[in-house]
């Protein structure tokens, strides 16, 4: 309802960050009565937030794509190898936004400055839980292969982002 009753006087778009699944679970497990219960929360909206998407892909008003993602894990240093490939990467993702939102300053140098990368890895501390509950958060992961994340734009790889 607020799309079709703002898009008339304002241009309307969503930037959607997707974060890796269990990562997601892993930085807060002990939320929503522990990890599963956690990862049942995240599923639910992770699907209320794709039909969101699905059912407004395009601006009423121009025809445009009305959303965007980012992909966490694409603008964090353990993904690469190389400073420079990092550095690369995060002008792209500012660039990409920027054309998307019509911003004319298509870069931004300080934008990462106080940007941390988590530093937990998920299965250790998922692990603690016990196996059974890892496997399960697994599952639920599984369950939303062809839901999450929605689809970048094609041939952006800083958009193409893993579940």
């Amino acid at each position: 309802a607020f799309v079709e009753a703002y898009s008339p006087y304002a241009e309307i778009r969503f930037v959607v960050l997707s974060r890796p699944f269990m990562e997601t679970i892993a930085s807060h497990p002990e939320w929503d009565e522990g990890p599963l219960v956690h990862s049942n929360v995240i599923r639910g909206f992770s699907l209320m937030l794709r039909n969101f998407l699905d059912l407004h892909n395009t601006d009423v008003v121009d025809g445009r794509r009305s959303w965007t993602v980012v992909c966490v894990e694409r603008i964090m240093a353990k993904l690469y190898t190389q400073d420079e490939d990092v550095i690369a990467a995060r002008a792209n993702i500012i660039a990409y936004l920027a054309k998307f939102l019509g911003w004319p300053v298509k870069e931004c140098p300080h934008c990462f400055d106080k940007w941390h990368d988590s530093t937990k890895d998920p299965l250790e501390v998922l692990g603690k839980s016990g196996i059974p509950t890892v496997n399960k958060l697994y599952e639920h992961m599984g369950i939303l292969t062809e839901v999450w994340p929605p689809p970048g734009e094609e041939g952006v790889k800083e958009q193409q982002c893993r579940i």
